[in-house]
C-alpha cells in the first residue's frame, strides 16, 4: 500500500478521490482558486445530501434527464451519490489539469 494512503502511526487508511472539473475542465479555474471541489451537474436542482438512498437520487435524475439512458442515469447516480455522501474532511482529492499553459515547448 502507498505511503500516502497508509500511516501506520495512526493506522488508518486516507481515501483518494479523482474528481474531475466538468467534461471540459470548464470549473479548472473555479475549483483552483477556491480550495474547493463541487458537484457541478447541469440541472440537478436537487439537494442530494437529503435524499434517503440511492434509488431516490436515481429517481430525481430520471425525472429531469427522461431521454437518458438507464445505465448512464445509474452511473451518473452512482458518481453524485458517492460525491455527496461518501466523501470527508481529510481524504485527499486528485483534480486532473487540463488547462494548456502555454505553447509546448520542443526539445532542440
Amino acid at each position: 500500500m502507498s505511503r500516502l494512503c497508509h500511516d501506520r502511526r495512526r493506522e488508518s487508511v486516507v481515501a483518494v478521490w479523482l474528481v474531475r472539473a466538468g467534461a471540459h475542465a470548464e470549473y479548472e479555474s473555479k475549483f483552483i482558486a477556491e480550495s474547493g471541489v463541487y458537484a457541478t451537474w447541469h440541472d440537478l436542482d436537487v439537494d442530494v445530501s437529503k435524499l434517503p438512498n440511492r434509488a431516490a437520487l436515481v429517481s430525481a435524475m430520471t425525472e429531469r434527464y427522461p431521454d437518458t439512458n438507464p445505465k448512464a442515469i445509474t452511473n451518473w447516480s452512482s458518481q453524485v451519490w458517492r460525491f455527496a455522501h461518501e466523501i470527508t474532511a481529510g481524504d485527499l482529492i486528485v483534480l486532473p489539469i487540463r488547462r494548456q499553459r502555454g505553447p509546448s515547448r520542443s526539445a532542440k
